[in-house]
């Protein structure tokens, strides 16, 4: 269901989007990888290249802060590839002492994304429909004390594709949106600690609690968000329990 199909992946270079990449690679897709982090994009598009070929993966280096990086990011993958088929908006931070970069990047940036994906998949502007992931966080789904900015931009997120989601125009359109909630995952995520003794007592004591994922866990989960079909809306939450749907409901 693949083959043939294109995606763009923010937050790329590394972590889950790199996953997400490869996962995507290793059936028939091709894809944009875009990143800040131009060093380690390159070394991912090299590593990438010589398994799946030059013509099935290009690199974008975009901030996605930047509204004009990011339509470039587009702009590119659209012209490489002829068309865009999954937007997955996966770039994100921790930063409480800089609330607001980090609303900046976990929220600003998706609905940025969001934005320009509808009107490059959008049946009416060009496009042949296809689907937005939009990656969020259990944080988007239960408060967190040690990280309220965090917090915040997650549950943003779940709120922001959910309501896009439900509305008419993008539905007859052919775009589907959803949301990927992960728990806690081994990427460099994890390298955030808090200044306040406090609040790193927090973080490790809910570590402890709920353990730490395998990317690839994560993984499987947003290839099952892809291939489920009649999920549009929904939020898909993963754990070290399993995977859990938080379906969609109307005011």
């Amino acid at each position: 269901m693949f083959t043939g199909k294109v995606a763009l992946i923010t937050g790329a270079a590394q972590g889950l989007g790199k996953s997400f990449a490869a996962a995507l690679l290793q059936q028939g897709c091709k894809v944009c990888v875009a990143d800040i982090n131009d060093v380690k994009l390159q070394g991912t598009l090299k590593g990438f290249q010589s398994v799946y070929g030059e013509n099935c993966v290009i690199s974008s280096k975009c901030d996605v802060t930047n509204e004009r990086d990011f339509e470039e990011t587009f702009k590119q993958a659209k012209s490489s590839f002829g068309q865009i088929n999954i937007v997955v908006n996966n770039a994100g931070v921790v930063d409480e002492e800089n609330w607001q970069r980090c609303l900046d990047i976990n929220l600003v940036s998706v609905i940025r994304g969001t934005l320009l994906g509808l009107r490059y998949l959008r049946k009416d502007c060009g496009g042949t429909g296809g689907t937005i992931i939009n990656v969020s966080s259990m944080a988007g789904i239960f408060p967190v004390e040690y990280s309220p900015a965090y917090c915040a931009s997650k549950h943003g997120v779940v709120g922001y594709t959910r309501s896009w989601a439900l509305h008419p125009d993008v539905q007859r359109n052919g775009v589907r949106l959803l949301c990927l909630c992960p728990a806690y995952t081994k990427t460099n995520i994890l390298d955030y600690k808090p200044k306040d003794p406090g609040d790193l007592e927090l973080v490790q004591k809910s570590i402890k609690t709920l353990g730490i994922m395998r990317v690839e866990k994560v993984t499987d989960a947003f290839l099952k968000l892809l291939k489920d079909e009649d999920n549009n809306g929904n939020v898909l939450s993963v754990t070290n329990l399993g995977t859990q749907y938080w379906k969609m409901a109307k005011m």
